[in-house]
């Protein structure tokens, strides 16, 4: 009886030592409701500021000017003026790393620049962690995506 009583106690010992703090709670987004409270994904230079829509376009541009400044323009020839917008759909996940999902580009775009999608891709790969976007109710970080609009112009 002593050695089941032994064995009884190391288990609830060892049992009860998950650290029940440290676990995330992963909230689906198909069921994920959002409201005026809640923080979209933001980098730190747009996170003070207090208009939403001034800090939606400031965290827009700032985002297309990392994609831009990580795109190596010198590697890109092209036989015909563009003047064209594609779009480029990003995920950002609860840690606030940014991933490529797909594009929407035209038939323009592609055939001056077959090789678009990877040149994208690497600029993407290639971008920094930011602040990602927050659940206030709850107080949790949450994946999001978004769809930026890339205007290429040459000359």
């Amino acid at each position: 009886m002593k050695i089941i009583n032994l064995f009884l106690l190391i288990f609830l010992i060892l049992g009860c030592k998950e650290n029940y703090n440290q676990k995330k709670i992963e909230i689906p987004s198909s069921v994920t409701k959002w409201n005026a409270n809640d923080e979209p994904p933001s980098i730190k230079l747009c996170d003070e500021i207090n208009s939403e829509l001034e800090r939606n376009i400031c965290f827009q541009e700032k985002l297309t000017r990392l994609i831009y400044d990580n795109i190596d323009f010198s590697e890109i020839t092209v036989e015909k003026k563009l003047n064209d917008t594609l779009i480029l759909s990003l995920l950002i996940d609860q840690n606030g790393k940014i991933s490529f999902l797909n594009t929407s580009i035209s038939l323009k775009i592609k055939s001056q620049i077959p090789l678009i999608d990877i040149i994208l891709r690497k600029a993407v790969s290639e971008l920094p962690i930011i602040l990602p976007a927050t659940k206030t109710n709850i107080g949790v970080q949450v994946s999001s995506s978004l769809e930026l609009p890339l205007i290429l112009t040459t000359n």
